[in-house]
């Protein structure tokens, strides 16, 4: 990938797609509350395009965990295929940091999902709530994107 710093893309952005914000800050987000891209000056632009991706693609909430996988995927998608072209910026599915960022959240969907009793691999049958497909235990589980999982026993 080029070595385009998100700081000199934002002052782009923000002259070609004004409906946005965009702030600096410790990580990379989209919040769809405030319509405003927070990312790291010095990073790579990969991560500020895909941000923007979910801004475009109207990325607000999801009601399963799988969904937000394949919206974290339809955002790569879109900033490798459409955002970083207009932009100059070499950015593919097969980039590093693109199969990084989506190997955390696939990380992350693992841990919510093993069973805290026998470590089978279980399914979420609502929101935030699991059930284990070897011993049938259910559990709760916190929203922790950015903080640490908290697992509890559905009593």
């Amino acid at each position: 990938m080029a070595a385009m710093t998100a700081q000199l893309l934002a002052d782009q952005l923000g002259r070609d797609f004004p409906a946005f914000r965009y702030q600096e800050a410790p990580t990379f987000s989209w919040s769809p509350t405030t319509h405003t891209i927070t990312y790291q000056a010095e990073a790579d632009a990969g991560h500020l395009l895909h941000e923007l991706a979910h801004a475009i693609l109207e990325h607000h909430t999801y009601q399963r965990d799988i969904t937000l996988i394949d919206m974290e995927r339809q955002a790569w998608e879109y900033a490798a295929a459409t955002l970083a072209p207009r932009y100059g910026i070499s950015l593919t599915m097969d980039d590093d940091i693109v199969q990084d960022a989506l190997d955390s959240y696939r990380h992350w969907l693992h841990a919510r999902s093993t069973c805290p009793d026998c470590s089978a691999v279980g399914i979420e049958i609502r929101k935030q709530h699991y059930r284990c497909l070897h011993c049938n235990s259910e559990w709760h589980v916190n929203d922790a994107r950015n903080c640490q999982l908290r697992r509890r026993r559905k009593k």
